[in-house]
């Protein structure tokens, strides 16, 4: 079960207002006006049909407290001449504040946490991530198109949740000791800022090809979303573990390093820092045999 929230802030706690308003009390946050009770802040956000602040009148009606909104949501309040009913919050960066804001509202999440980017692979790569801090002992779950699996089961709808969803769920990974956790990230989730208030002390590139061009219109706009993991995400104190036999793996190499980031290289090339030597793949699974710090393994 998700937590649900146990605090009340203000305007003023959230950084959204410091004028006459600011103590503005915020009992919680929805992006669906249906899901406005009394004292959310409603977050009227450009969707893929509508503008979320064509509902706005509805999440009045439901008791919303404020709105945040971009200069095109403010538009269309204005038209219905509710502008000045509510405090109103305009952003061009909406999507990044809703993510900060939804971990003011929950924040605990899993001590290590880790995200894995690319067109292919990554619910195999999360999946495989997991497996091996099972073994470990350490309590782990993944997060991505599957759902949530591992020692906490949830149906999540999207592989990378939006921020309410996703920080209600890792507070509830928290409360539950759950000290690991590897999630898919989603081209989708990082162009939408979904990951952006989350901790990230790991995070791996899998490989690029064409792909989603209907939402991201041309491929740079689709890699540099990809980028947004390790540029913009994951912390400087961090880890790229970057899959260097693709053809993009030395742009990501050249761009982490440019953030100051330590990189892990995993590939056949002996300047690897995981150099795989061998897999045979058959009936039962893979056998792969691969050099790291010049000790050989077979798993």
């Amino acid at each position: 079960m998700l937590s649900n929230i146990k605090k009340i802030l203000t305007l003023s706690d959230l950084e959204l207002l410091s004028n006459n308003k600011s103590n503005t009390e915020i009992h919680g946050i929805a992006v669906d006006s249906k899901s406005v009770i009394k004292g959310y802040l409603f977050v009227a956000l450009q969707g893929s049909n509508a503008h979320g602040a064509e509902y706005f009148k509805e999440a009045i009606e439901n008791g919303a407290n404020a709105v945040l909104t971009d200069e095109n949501g403010y538009e269309i309040i204005h038209k219905t001449g509710s502008a000045n009913s509510l405090p109103t919050i305009v952003s061009k960066e909406p999507r990044l504040i809703l993510s900060s804001l939804a971990k003011k509202f929950w924040e605990g999440q899993p001590k290590v946490m880790a995200a894995v980017t690319g067109t292919n692979g990554k619910t195999s790569v999360a999946y495989f991530t997991r497996q091996i801090w099972s073994f470990l002992e350490f309590k782990a779950v993944s997060i991505g198109t599957v759902g949530v699996e591992g020692d906490y089961i949830d149906n999540v709808k999207h592989t990378t949740p939006e921020p309410i969803t996703l920080h209600r769920l890792l507070n509830s990974l928290s409360e539950n000791k759950i000290s690991h956790c590897v999630m898919e990230a989603s081209s989708h989730g990082l162009t939408q800022c979904r990951l952006d208030s989350v901790e990230l002390k790991a995070a791996a590139f899998t490989n690029f090809s064409h792909d989603h061009l209907d939402y991201h219109g041309n491929f740079k706009e689709y890699f540099d979303a990809k980028m947004g993991l390790f540029e913009r995400v994951l912390e400087k104190t961090g880890t790229a573990v970057i899959y260097s036999d693709d053809k993009k793996s030395n742009e990501v190499k050249l761009r982490c390093e440019k953030e100051g980031i330590k990189t892990f290289t995993v590939g056949k090339s002996e300047e690897n820092d995981l150099v795989i030597l061998k897999i045979k793949t058959d009936e039962t699974g893979q056998t792969i045999r691969y050099k790291f710090k010049e000790s050989v393994y077979q798993t």
